[in-house]
This record gives structure tokens, C-alpha cells and sequence, in this order.
């Protein structure tokens, strides 16, 4: 099969990469409860930051600024009731017209805005957005999915179907900090347990990633407010982490100043052009 106009070149920059967007995760609350990745940023092997969302704080809006590079303003996925829109342009088109592959495990959100229909979890639960460079992948749709078992089901997916050499991305999107939030509070126990035991989890991980030559890029889409909700302009509501822990070590590099660069620095970081997240094809059937 002939390669597209563009096709990827491989260049030196070019990175395997996991990116995990932790749903609901306050920058501080990652700060004060991820020993694991904490130790890392002391060792000189992981960056971290934060980011301030984009407003307005909700979940399904900024999942569509993280993939796609711009604002809910201009994007117009505007609430968490716009089930089944389907974004118009996102990264996972430039994967699919650079032939780069994707899995991805995350929240049925994710697969209405790829795919541009309403999720059913009976024909669903495997499926693969046609055009988005995809794969694989695993869509949940309760929100108490354990994020063990989804970054098991990620793992999977990337030992089963990503390829040995060259770029790729794996995509996971673990709802665990925004359930405890939206049951308990920002500040409660339960919320900072979520984080705690997602450090867990990558500590038995993110080594076997680094071995097979994938880096990790953790942030989240909001926060959360001690009333158990977010939405709104409040810096508990809007910052959250930005962690880099390259496989190699060399984590002195510059990362996303705002969250609508994430989607840019991806491709930027897969060898597939600049920084700019919207500069992906637009999906003709959208």
C-alpha cells in the first residue's frame, strides 16, 4: 500500500509514547500523593509542571481540547451533555494519515467524539473509529471501572498491537480521581487515596514501559472543588499536572505552556510535524 501525501519520515525526535489523562486529578493533589512519580522529578527523571484547563472545567469539553488543540469556544463541544458530536479535526487524524498507530483505553466520551455516535457498550465495547489512526482499543462506560483493570486492559492492548519499533502512542484515560471527587470532595481521603493508588499502579508500569522504549506524559482535563464538583474558574477547578518521564532520561525538554498545545506536543513528539494542535485534517464525514 503506497504511503499518502506527507507521509511520516522518521526522524531522530520521534518517540513511542503512553499518554495518560487522569481524569479529575488536581495538580497539587498529584504533587502531595504520587511518591512514585515524585521520585523520579527528584532523580532528574521526570519534569513536572502543571497546566491550567480551559474553560468551562468540564469533562467532556476538555477532553475534545486535549485531542483536537483548541478551545471549547472553538471547538463547540461546550457541555458534558453533547453526547455522540463528533469532533471535526484531532490528532488521531494526523496518526491515521501518517500512518502511525494508536490504541487507546479510556471512557466511552472519548469513542463519541471519534467515531460521531452515540456509544452502546453491546456493540461498542472493542470498536474502532474508522479514520483516527487507531489500532485497538477498550471503551468503559461506569464510571467506578477500577483503573487497575483499565490500565491492565491498556497494557494489553499496547503488548498486543502496538509494533516492536518505531512511533506509536498508547492513550489511557482512568476515571479513579474523578469518581472520588465527585462522591467525596477535593479534599477528602478518598480523593487523595485515587491518587495514591494511581502512583501505585504506574510504579509497577511505567518500568516496563521505559523498557520497551515508551515515555510517559501524565495530565488531567480539571480538578476538583471541595463541593464535589468543577466547572468553573476556581485554580482547584483548573490546574492540573503535567508530568514528562522519558524513557531515557532525558526529561530537560520543553513541555505544553497551555493545555490547547498537548495535542501539537504529541505530534510534535511522534516525529509528525509542529507544535500547533490544530493542525490536523479535517474528517470529511464530520
Amino acid at each position: 500500500m503506497s504511503k499518502p501525501v506527507g507521509a511520516r519520515v522518521p526522524t531522530a525526535a520521534s518517540r513511542r509514547l503512553v499518554v495518560l489523562l487522569a481524569d479529575g486529578l488536581r495538580a497539587d493533589t498529584a504533587r502531595d500523593y504520587m511518591g512514585y512519580l515524585q521520585a523520579l522529578n527528584e532523580a532528574g527523571r521526570a519534569q513536572w509542571r502543571s497546566l491550567r484547563s480551559e474553560l468551562p472545567s468540564l469533562s467532556r469539553p476538555l477532553y475534545a481540547t486535549v485531542i483536537n488543540g483548541e478551545t471549547p469556544l472553538t471547538h463547540g463541544i461546550l457541555g458534558n451533555g453533547q453526547a455522540g458530536q463528533r469532533l471535526a479535526r484531532h490528532l488521531f487524524h494526523s496518526l491515521d494519515a501518517h500512518e502511525v498507530p494508536a490504541a487507546v483505553a479510556a471512557y466511552h466520551w472519548f469513542y463519541e467524539l471519534l467515531a460521531g455516535e452515540v456509544f452502546d457498550p453491546l456493540r461498542h465495547r472493542d470498536a474502532v473509529p474508522a479514520g483516527c489512526g487507531i489500532a485497538a482499543a477498550r471503551w468503559y462506560w461506569e464510571d467506578d471501572y477500577p483503573d487497575s483493570h483499565l490500565l491492565a486492559d491498556a497494557e494489553a492492548l499496547r503488548r498486543a498491537h502496538l509494533p516492536p519499533e518505531g512511533p506509536s502512542l498508547l492513550f489511557i484515560h482512568p476515571m479513579g480521581p474523578d469518581l472520588a471527587g465527585h462522591l467525596h470532595g477535593g479534599e477528602s481521603t478518598q480523593y487523595s487515596m485515587s491518587a495514591r493508588k494511581l502512583d501505585m499502579l504506574l510504579a509497577q508500569l511505567l518500568p516496563r514501559w521505559h523498557a520497551a522504549g515508551f515515555d510517559l506524559l501524565l495530565t488531567s482535563d480539571h480538578g476538583m472543588h471541595a463541593d464535589r464538583m468543577h466547572g468553573g474558574p476556581l485554580p482547584v477547578e483548573r490546574e492540573v499536572p503535567l508530568v514528562w518521564a522519558p524513557h531515557d532520561g532525558a526529561a530537560d525538554l520543553p513541555l505544553p505552556e497551555r493545555q490547547t498545545e498537548v495535542a501539537g506536543w504529541i505530534l510534535e513528539r511522534l516525529g509528525l510535524g509542529g507544535r500547533d494542535g490544530r493542525a490536523h485534517r479535517e474528517d470529511p464525514a464530520a
